[in-house]
């Protein structure tokens, strides 16, 4: 696998797993939490394991 594709990859995985967790812990979930995962995946992709700073 190219290094593009695992890296939207793994960015998609986290802004799925912020809340699926929180719906393990708590049985439901709320917008807070999907809000959460999307801007925690999106920030994953746009600034990737390098840690560009602003």
């Amino acid at each position: 696998m190219s290094w593009p594709f695992m890296h939207r990859l793994i960015s998609v995985l986290i802004a799925i797993a912020v809340p699926a967790v929180a719906f393990g812990m708590n049985g439901e979930v709320a917008i807070e939490f999907i809000v959460l995962g999307a801007v925690m995946g999106f920030a994953y992709w746009y600034w990737g394991p390098t840690g560009t700073l602003l």
